[in-house]
């Protein structure tokens, strides 16, 4: 049983951390804090339009798209079939986007939580938990010692807390006093830890760009206000004076008489300097561009811009998104090893997470005609699944490699051999 008092106090920590994640889940949605927070003119007839550019949310989806827009492939190092196989079907079930959700959550937030549960079906199931719903605590090493996950459920006011240890889950309600334990089977606290660094929330792109994001959406309302204000701009009139039955008139026909030589109309109009307007927008914006190593796509081109020059262009973000998944790695194979327990414990089949090579394929322009020429020019030095994996568009090489020479083999087979050729031809004379 965990010490109550512990789990008292790492609650109320995980209270006192919970608002900065619910505004980083606020920004991630386009509720900034300059949204909230706007200025409103006084007076119902003065313009304060709220403008939201949600850039922080555009840059995270396309560091996901870049990370695992492609599926994520599973080689075996000792070269087991079985075992490729067996993680395929056993996570079949799984959403097709479980992978690039767990990646959002951990760009969003700065790490994430994958929990594992088998369900009615004893199927092998995982859950995304963000920092919003839980804590893991763990010791001086980073070994997880317990899990926490705080959660309500609909149509009910109260708070269900879930701690979960090496053996067993307790079940608590509002409080810490009355517990339900049920067992696990897994012999672990049965959860991952997706973390991009160990700045954790202070190394996401929320954390970077937040004061330029609130910047940009207030100068961009602010101008935007302006231009739509100066649309009710005043005639002034000098030397004389009209009826004011007359106005409404004058609007409609346009046109003014000035009854007298030294009178004059002209309109008084407010005089916007565009130029230091766009050049603070453009500022700032290419300023979060270049914190978060993004590129700006609606840029003009050359059209006859090749995959390589783009793949220059992609280079500080391509690499940035390799660190992301690197991350996701650390999750991933945590994810196997508990895998692997269920299948033990399951299937009575046993594996080493360990003998398990992880393959990521950027989702970005890739040169496959220098990589083909490179497989070419090594020739047989370089082994068959080695080389296909070079290739973008390969998902599996590993399969694909068995694909070939099993037709190869076939090819073979089909060929006549050539003693029984001569042997036929002998016997017709």
């Amino acid at each position: 049983m965990i010490n109550i008092e512990l789990l008292q106090k790492v609650y109320n920590h995980f209270q006192t951390e919970k608002p900065l994640f619910d505004d980083m889940y606020l920004y991630y949605k386009g509720d900034s804090q300059a949204l909230r927070d706007y200025f409103k003119v006084i007076g119902e007839k003065r313009s304060s339009r709220k403008i939201s550019v949600n850039f922080i949310k555009k840059f995270i989806k396309e560091e996901v798209s870049y990370s695992v827009g492609n599926e994520i492939n599973y080689i075996s190092k000792s070269g087991d079939k079985n075992v490729v196989n067996d993680i395929e079907y056993s996570l079949s079930h799984w959403s097709e986007q479980h992978d690039a959700l767990l990646m959002n959550r951990m760009l969003t937030y700065g790490y994430a939580f994958e929990l594992y549960y088998m369900d009615g079906k004893a199927q092998f199931c995982s859950r995304i938990i963000t920092p919003r719903e839980g804590y893991a605590y763990v010791d001086d090493l980073g070994n997880v010692i317990f899990f926490m996950r705080v959660f309500k459920k609909k149509f009910d006011s109260n708070t269900y807390i879930d701690v979960y240890d090496d053996a067993n889950i307790y079940h608590y309600i509002d409080t810490f006093d009355k517990v339900e334990i049920e067992q696990h089977y897994f012999g672990e606290v049965p959860v991952s830890f997706a973390k991009i660094s160990d700045e954790k929330r202070y190394d996401t792109i929320y954390n970077d760009i937040k004061g330029l994001q609130d910047a940009y959406e207030t100068n961009l309302s602010d101008i935007s206000n302006e231009i739509s204000d100066f649309r009710n701009a005043y005639l002034g009139i000098f030397g004389f004076q009209i009826k004011e039955d007359d106005i409404d008139k004058l609007k409609e026909l346009g046109v003014i008489q000035v009854s007298t030589e030294k009178g004059r109309a002209e309109w008084i109009i407010k005089n916007i300097n565009d130029s230091f307007i766009q050049n603070t927008l453009a500022t700032e914006e290419d300023k979060m561009y270049q914190l978060t190593s993004h590129i700006n796509h609606n840029e003009k081109m050359q059209s006859n811009l090749s995959g390589l020059a783009l793949r220059s262009r992609l280079i500080s973000l391509e690499e940035k998104c390799k660190l992301n998944t690197k991350a996701f790695a650390d999750a991933a194979k945590n994810r196997l090893k508990f895998l692997f327990i269920y299948l033990n414990l399951k299937k009575n089949k046993s594996y080493d997470y360990k003998d398990i090579k992880i393959k990521f394929t950027p989702n970005v322009p890739q040169d496959d005609l220098s990589a083909a020429q490179i497989i070419q020019q090594l020739g047989d030095k370089l082994p068959l699944e080695v080389a296909l994996s070079l290739l973008s568009f390969i998902e599996n090489p590993q399969r694909v490699a068995e694909q070939a020479k099993e037709e190869q083999q076939e090819m073979m087979d089909n060929i006549p051999n050539h003693d029984d050729t001569l042997n036929s031809n002998s016997g017709n004379n």
